[in-house]
């Protein structure tokens, strides 16, 4: 592919909040997704997350209008076609087996008390209570310094994370 090629095929990708790969569906299409991380599974195959973003009907200001909203699916790697000059060496990759060292949670709240959106654990902490997931240093860190998000009160992660590396 010359040059010239490569940079009209990235002109034409979409902008997205990470690296792009080409996901083709069991019916032959293809479509674009953000390599959102990796997973080595027991049976030695590799997964990928992935996230779309598709219309969705949204009210505002007493009518609906069509916003998008992010989609997260798995794909087998086989599935997964890289895209010259994307960056996936900063993508999240795991094993199975292997404890991360910190857990996000996205908390569920019924009712009409809240918390904090995101909880930070330790990655082997038992306290996790709903959907959470595998994340690096850098992103605990900066999960911990959104208002919106708390350190759990039972392993404490605030504590090691403070510290610079």
């Amino acid at each position: 592919m010359s040059s010239e090629q490569s940079r009209d095929q990235a002109a034409d990708l979409p902008t997205a909040d990470g690296p792009l790969v080409r996901v083709r569906l069991h019916d032959g299409q293809l479509l674009y997704a953000v390599v959102k991380g990796r997973r080595k599974e027991r049976d030695g195959s590799w997964w990928y997350g992935l996230q779309i973003h598709l219309p969705a009907a949204t009210e505002q200001r007493d009518r609906l209008v069509d916003k998008p909203a992010p989609v997260d699916f798995a794909a087998p790697a086989s599935r997964c076609e890289p895209i010259a000059g994307q960056a996936y060496n900063a993508v999240p990759t795991y094993r199975h087996g292997a404890t991360p060292a910190w857990r996000i949670e996205e908390a569920v709240y019924f009712g009409p008390e809240h918390g904090p959106a995101r909880i930070v654990h330790r990655g082997d902490c038992r306290a996790v209570r709903d959907l959470s997931h595998p994340a690096r240093t850098e992103q605990a860190r900066a999960t911990l310094a959104q208002p919106d998000s708390a350190p759990c009160t039972a392993c404490r992660p605030d504590r090691p994370l403070r510290t610079t590396t």
